[in-house]
């Protein structure tokens, strides 16, 4: 007898209409359950990542990790850390976050939550679109003026930095590691 696994596919639930109180009882009740969530203007998507996403995800955070280890270059990871925003209507999970670089990694020591009125953004977050698309998180990452974002869509990585204008443009070569391009990456992916 043969048992044949299939992967598992991402599972994703969408409620509409939530306060904000409610959206802040449901994270409560969910405690630290491996699910990713988008929280935008009353609209809560809760998602199971599959297993290619996760994997994904740490191939990508495991490479920042070794540039800057390799670049010597401090750093903090934030992993999935809750951000939200009471008064943007808005929260999430990023897939990775880091903060990359001497001061802010030093501005954020001893910190256990993310709070977007104390704290600097993260100077890179990454997204893998699997089941789901991260385009309603990047209004987010604009807000907090993230400077970087590392977006795996369709199996090849885009980067995105914030230009002066205050919106993502797409770029060839990575800010926080110029010796980085997008095919450089990809190629490594593939």
């Amino acid at each position: 007898m043969s048992v044949v696994t299939l992967p598992q596919a991402e599972q994703q639930f969408t409620w509409y209409h939530l306060s904000w109180d409610q959206y802040e009882a449901l994270l409560l009740a969910l405690g630290d359950r491996r699910l990713r969530h988008t929280y935008v203007e009353g609209a809560l998507e809760i998602v199971s990542p599959s297993m290619e996403h996760e994997s994904s995800k740490s191939v990508l955070g495991d490479f920042v990790v070794t540039l800057c280890r390799v670049l010597r270059l401090p750093r903090k990871s934030i992993g999935s850390t809750t951000m939200k925003k009471k008064a943007w209507r808005r929260g999430l999970e990023p897939d990775e976050g880091f903060y990359i670089g001497h001061e802010s990694v030093q501005r954020m020591r001893g910190r256990r939550q993310f709070d977007p009125d104390r704290d600097p953004p993260p100077e890179l977050i990454v997204e893998v679109d699997v089941s789901s698309s991260s385009e309603d998180r990047i209004e987010f990452y604009r807000r907090l003026r993230v400077s970087e974002i590392w977006r795996l869509a369709d199996g090849v990585v885009q980067f995105y930095g914030l230009a002066q204008n205050g919106r993502y443009r797409k770029l060839k070569r990575s800010r926080l590691f110029p010796m980085l391009t997008c095919d450089d990456l990809n190629r490594f992916l593939a």
